[in-house]
Parts: C-alpha cells; sequence; structure tokens
C-alpha cells in the first residue's frame, strides 16, 4: 500500500514559495473527460475485496468522470467529480466460504482553490486548499460454504477538508506534465489522500490528450471503511 503523508505536501509548498505573480484580468476555462481504471481494494468491517486492474472494466458496471477549471490571473478553481458503480468477487481460501461478493457505488467530488505562487517560463507551481465529498453504498458478502455466509456494508457520506499543490512543467512546444497531490483532515479520525501525475499532448488548438497514473485513498476509522484506487488514468480537456 502507498503512503503519501502529510511531509509530500509540505515538499511541494517549499517548492512553492516565491514571489506572487501578477495579477490577471481574463478568465479561461478548461474541461475534461477522464476515464480512471484502477485497482481497487475495499475494506468493511474487517472484510476486504480486490479488484485487479486487468478485471476493472469487465467489472465496472457504469462510471461518470470529468472535471472542470476557471482561472483568472493567479487563481484556479478546480471542479473534479468521479462517480463509478462496481460489482465484482474474490475466491476464499478454505471452504468455510464459497466467496465473497463486492458492490460498491461511490462519489468522490473535489472542490479547490488554487493560488499560482510560481510562474515561469516553464513551469508554473500552485497551492491552494478545498473540500472533499466521498459518498459509498458499499456491500461485502461471503457466500456460505461449510459456515454460514456473513454481510457487512457502509452506506455513507461525509466532507472533509483537504490542502493541495499543483506542478505544471513545459517539456516542449506540444508536450507538458502536470503533477499534484492533496491531503485532508484535520477534525476527526478520517483520512484522506491522493497523487496524480500526467503527460499532456496538445494534438489540436485549444485540445489536450492526458495519459498517466493517479492514487487515491480514503480511511475512514469511524465506520471501518477504507478504499483504496491506483491505476492509469486516461483523458482529453478542451481550453476556452
Amino acid at each position: 500500500m502507498y503512503h503519501i503523508k502529510a511531509r509530500t505536501i509540505a515538499g511541494l509548498l517549499a517548492l512553492a514559495a516565491g514571489p506572487a505573480v501578477a495579477q490577471g484580468s481574463a478568465w479561461t476555462y478548461e474541461g475534461s473527460f477522464y476515464l480512471f481504471a484502477s485497482e481497487t481494494t475495499l475494506n468493511v468491517g474487517g472484510l476486504e475485496g480486490e479488484l485487479s486492474f486487468s478485471d476493472a472494466l469487465d467489472n465496472l458496471e457504469f462510471a461518470g468522470m470529468g472535471a472542470f477549471a476557471a482561472s483568472n490571473g493567479q487563481w484556479t478553481f478546480i471542479a473534479d467529480l468521479m462517480y463509478f458503480n462496481l460489482g465484482f468477487e474474490n475466491s476464499t481460501p478454505g471452504d468455510a466460504f464459497s466467496r465473497l461478493d463486492t458492490s460498491s457505488k461511490t462519489t468522490v467530488f473535489n472542490a479547490l482553490a488554487l493560488y499560482k505562487m510560481r510562474d515561469a517560463p516553464t513551469y508554473s507551481l500552485h497551492l491552494g486548499g478545498g473540500l472533499r465529498y466521498f459518498n459509498t453504498d458499499t456491500t461485502l458478502r461471503l457466500r456460505p460454504g461449510t459456515q454460514p455466509g456473513r454481510t457487512v456494508g457502509d452506506d455513507n457520506s461525509w466532507t472533509d477538508p483537504i490542502i493541495a499543490a499543483m506542478g505544471r512543467f513545459k517539456l516542449s512546444d506540444t508536450w507538458s506534465t502536470t503533477i499534484s497531490a492533496d491531503y485532508g483532515n484535520f477534525i476527526n479520525d478520517r483520512e484522506t489522500y491522493q497523487f496524480t501525475v500526467t503527460f499532456d499532448y496538445e494534438f489540436a488548438e485549444n485540445w489536450t490528450a492526458r495519459a498517466g497514473y493517479r492514487y487515491l485513498n480514503v480511511d475512514n476509522d469511524g465506520d471501518d471503511f477504507q478504499l483504496e484506487q491506483t491505476g492509469p488514468v486516461l483523458g482529453v480537456s478542451y481550453r476556452f
């Protein structure tokens, strides 16, 4: 399991320290659609279901993923929505149970405000924060074998404050890379963190294709619930 702790964010924030850039006046917007076909681990009430990357698309019943960004000078505001409906099964050791069935409907919504700390010809660094809304309806069922079956689930939602950092680096006239990370929470026994890196190719005027890697962890000790997702992300963006 990967662990992206607060020191990761702190390191990015230290890099971002520097003189402020001049305030602009014109708004620019960017809409994105993407696919996050991830390896998924769900742990509820001590039962753990695992979905491999190779089986992710076959077990994805429905998904909707997109982001919208608005920028004006030093400020960038980002809304990122991810919804997925998964259903999969795992084998169980021995003959006490026949298998473990997992179903999960999950919504993750991030709202961020980022301030541009540095703006150089080949890179920009942004610092800020916001909120992550998380909603899940997850059920894990142990099917009976020689022992009776067992069912656990979590149907809940919550919102956590997060801090965030983002860097954009120009590699050539058409290629660039974007690195972002966030971490929360600071007021209860939940923890959430995320890391994304993409390589971005501007294949037409205002159009960009993106390919990279994303990691997301949501851990709610109070509900005995944990979600971990890791894997490739593919998308396309239009700027206007």
